[in-house]
């Protein structure tokens, strides 16, 4: 999965070698990706001899000279292995990896995969110019005050959405909508079910402890409530998953239903009831994902 980016440069570092060079650069985000990168975040972009470049430059050195503050000073240091000052006035767009890493300072590495376009700070040729652009993918979550959250990835409840968005895009709505669709096991606050129900993917909850506040205490048994249905609820069982969900599944109600036609298994950081949602998983024969 990839997605794309578009960066002002900061400063840069080129490692050169006979076979494989490295272009490090440090920049600031302009048009980021929902629930990975958002706009001000900063990350160290890695452009590598495999990175696909567009036919006008000629390699990574090219590149590094087309980033680099206009100046004498700058290319000399840059030809001895030291980090330099790039133009401001430069823009990069690239094609990354989706999954964002961190070194052990903490700083986000961005693995460019395509290198989309160089361009100049008032050139918006490329660049995201409206809210409907298709590089302009993310949006600006706000909290419960309504706050904008400056740096969501960094944030616990982000984890949840992040996670939810990673199994819609494992294993598509339309599997995930079969049955009764996802069972999320020891969900607490119900933010993965919240999230697959935003995307028309039925989920229920089941927690002992649900801490929630918008949702009824039962199961999503599969079936439509009509027009008055809301679209971002999901069901709810108060129960724990234990063992392999036998005193579950053996009833003879709604309960059972559910759990019985799920067409998943989910649990971010579920602690004690880890081992019951394989077991349950392997015994209905149903994937399970678990983090």
């Amino acid at each position: 999965m990839t997605i794309i980016i578009s960066f002002c440069p900061t400063k840069m570092k080129l490692f050169r070698s006979k076979k494989k060079s490295l272009l490090v650069v440090d920049g600031t985000c302009i048009n980021g990706s929902k629930n990975r990168i958002r706009p001000g975040n900063k990350a160290l972009v890695h452009i590598r001899s495999s990175s696909y470049l567009p036919e006008n430059i000629g390699g990574i050195e090219f590149m590094a000279n087309a980033l680099i503050k206009d100046d004498e000073s700058s290319a000399q240091l840059m030809n001895k292995g030291c980090w330099v000052n790039a133009n401001g006035k430069k823009r990069m767009v690239i094609k990354a990896r989706a999954n964002i890493e961190r070194n052990r300072r903490g700083d986000r590495l961005l693995e460019c995969i395509e290198l989309l376009a160089v361009q100049e700070q008032e050139d918006e040729s490329y660049l995201p110019t409206s809210g409907n652009d298709e590089f302009n993918e993310y949006g600006v979550d706000e909290n419960e005050t309504g706050d904008i959250l400056s740096n969501p990835i960094d944030l616990k409840c982000e984890r949840h959405r992040i996670f939810a968005h990673w199994l819609i895009d494992t294993y598509g709505k339309e599997r995930l909508a079969c049955g009764t669709g996802v069972l999320d096991v020891a969900g607490g606050n119900g933010m993965i079910s919240h999230t697959l129900a935003e995307m028309g993917i039925p989920s229920t909850l089941l927690d002992p402890n649900p801490r929630h506040s918008t949702n009824k205490c039962e199961p999503n048994n599969g079936q439509d409530d009509g027009d008055n249905a809301n679209q971002s609820s999901f069901g709810v069982i108060p129960y724990p998953l234990n063992g392999d969900g036998t005193d579950l599944t053996s009833r003879n109600d709604d309960i059972s239903y559910t759990i019985n036609n799920c067409s998943l298994i989910c649990g971010l950081h579920p602690d004690q009831a880890t081992e019951p949602i394989v077991t349950l998983a392997l015994r209905l024969n149903v994937p399970f994902a678990i983090l």
